[in-house]
């Protein structure tokens, strides 16, 4: 009894910290927007200043916890794949979240059938949740980016075949066309305007995309800047060029779509396999992992998976 109201206190405890990280994830307020109320907003009373103390109390372990992390680089990797996935949120906010869904999901799983395993199983799927999620609307935004670039393209070379400068021309994208394209030229004008220089914003902006073919347009653009020369002739043949690869990967990814299916399946299945079974029958799932030369098994197993999957995506992968 006692361990069951233990377990039910500390999943209580992983809820909150949850739709705590939700909360401060929806409804965060604009950088620039804090910054403003520190100097327009009036006195409120004892009560909004009581609020606000207690507001800051918690704003303040996030950035202790944010002072931490910094120069690491795993945290400097997350907090890219947080900002390629247009999440306004801290490392330190995903991670709270992240251990929240970790302890909720082995709360549940001892919950439901009383066995450690289950609740191994559990909190593996709830760590992997929220990152597996946050990397989903990366991909899918990194994608819609790359979708966009020959329109962005073919913008800019209509604007300085108009006499448009390039800042103009990138102007008139982040008005023009929707997200990400949109937010990230926006994002680069906001760069240039608070010091940077246009080679550093958008240096920055190739970092958070990861495109080659972006990263070709941003050489291109530089080199122009610096010794001169027809900008929007260069820019139109590398439109042709990216046109182009674009349709030889389309057809490649067409060609490849049954092998890069079959390894997806091959390394989910293991796994899907496993947790299912932990949850039917937790005492023989036990005997894989009692003490002995038993445990061998599946860590020969991860490792065999693992292999056979990197193996099968270099293969399908071709580069253009």
């Amino acid at each position: 009894m006692g361990v069951i109201l233990i377990a039910a206190f500390v999943g209580a405890l992983a809820v909150l910290i949850f739709f705590v990280g939700i909360y401060l994830t929806v409804e965060r307020p604009d950088d620039l927007s804090e910054r403003l109320e520190v100097y327009a907003t009036v006195s409120q009373g004892d009560a909004g200043r009581r609020g606000r103390r207690r507001e800051g109390g918690l704003r303040s372990l996030f950035a202790r916890l944010d002072r931490l992390l910094t120069g690491r680089s795993a945290a400097q990797r997350l907090g890219l794949y947080l900002a390629q996935a247009s999440l306004r949120m801290t490392v330190p906010e995903f991670l709270a979240i992240e251990v929240g869904a970790t302890v909720t999901g082995a709360c549940l799983g001892f919950l439901l059938r009383g066995y450690m395993i289950t609740a191994i199983a559990c909190a593996a799927i709830g760590a992997a949740l929220p990152f597996f999620l946050v990397m989903r609307r990366r991909g899918k935004r990194l994608k819609a980016f790359q979708d966009q670039l020959v329109d962005v393209l073919s913008l800019v070379v209509g604007s300085i075949r108009g006499g448009h400068a390039l800042p103009t021309a990138l102007d008139l994208v982040s008005r023009e066309l929707p997200p990400p394209a949109s937010e990230e030229f926006a994002a680069v004008l906001r760069e240039v305007g608070l010091g940077l220089t246009q080679a550093e914003a958008l240096t920055n902006l190739v970092k958070r995309m990861e495109s080659p073919d972006l990263e070709l347009v941003v050489t291109a653009v530089n080199i122009s800047h610096e010794v001169g020369g027809n900008l929007s002739l260069v820019l139109d043949k590398i439109t042709e060029t990216i046109r182009e690869r674009i349709r030889l990967q389309g057809e490649i990814r067409v060609l490849t779509t049954q092998q890069r299916l079959t390894s997806y399946l091959l390394v989910a299945l293991p796994f899907v396999l496993s947790a299912v079974l932990a949850l039917i029958n937790p005492e023989w799932m036990m005997r894989l992992f009692a003490p002995g030369w038993v445990r061998i098994i599946p860590a020969f197993a991860i490792v065999s998976v693992f292999i056979g999957f990197v193996i099968t995506q270099k293969m399908t992968r071709i580069e253009v």
